[in-house]
């Protein structure tokens, strides 16, 4: 708890949102899980680079490869990409220490703070507005785009700030999760490089003996890419939260899926 308070209080970030709506807390969670579930997680992060550098070979040219969602940047092949593109711009709203730390020992490598909603500053402040991002849609170096383990996650924090920061009904909450998720689709097919997408496709939850008692749509029922489609490489299990994790009666696994837009 004292070294997660620690990464709290002494975390760079410049921007006030991500401290403020939450952020900043999940992302110092997620890295606390990822160590806690490493075994199960590890799994998840490997399939990962695998897709990302099945991604880069499809990419034409090797400028620059452009990665939203980095995070903790363990489930990027960070070293490989560095070789085979100029520039490496790996985008989120928090970097922790250990990624900052991994980004600098490579000198073509940019972490890049950036909301990629473009909608929190609004949000926060109570106007459930969302609009289709632009940053890098006029940077004709681009060669690779990858979202990746993002698109599901966009609505979970802002939705929630809306419901107990400003009594939005879950109606309307349901509709800006929706319009959030959009927006990243229509962002992401508005690139001309190679675009992989690697998401989340469905939730299933488990009691303590092994059986199921939920499923749900991570996608907020809207419309994913389809993983029967070609362009679907490959789909795996990600046991996200083990028994015992946060629950010594529930469990849950997801389906992870890849496709190019």
């Amino acid at each position: 708890m004292l070294k997660e308070l620690w990464q709290y209080v002494s975390n760079p970030t410049e921007n006030p949102v991500a401290k403020k709506m939450g952020f900043l807390t999940e992302a110092i969670a997620m890295e606390a899980r990822a160590k806690h579930c490493k075994a199960s997680w590890g799994t998840h992060y490997q399939h990962c680079q695998t897709a990302i550098l099945q991604a880069s070979k499809r990419a034409v040219q090797k400028r620059t490869v452009l990665i939203l969602g980095a995070g903790s940047l363990f489930d990027i092949p960070l070293g490989v990409l560095s070789t085979q593109f100029e520039k490496v711009l790996l985008v989120d709203l928090v970097f922790l220490k250990s990624a900052r730390n991994l980004a600098q020992q490579f000198d073509n490598v940019e972490l890049i703070e950036h909301d990629v909603t473009e909608s929190l500053e609004r949000i926060m402040v109570g106007f459930p507005f969302v609009d289709t991002p632009a940053a890098w849609l006029d940077d004709p170096s681009i060669d690779l785009v990858v979202s990746l383990n993002l698109i599901t996650q966009l609505p979970l924090i802002p939705v929630r700030w809306l419901i107990e920061h400003f009594e939005v009904s879950e109606q309307e909450g349901d509709i800006l999760g929706k319009q959030l998720i959009l927006a990243h689709l229509l962002y992401l097919q508005a690139f001309n490089g190679e675009v992989c997408l690697i998401a989340d496709r469905e939730g299933v939850e488990f009691n303590s003996a092994g059986q199921e008692i939920d499923r749900f749509d991570p996608w907020w029922d809207v419309e994913s890419p389809s993983i029967a489609q070609p362009d679907a490489v490959y789909t795996w299990q990600w046991e996200v939260m083990p028994l015992g994790e946060t629950s010594r009666h529930k469990s849950q696994k997801n389906r992870v899926g890849v496709s190019f837009l």
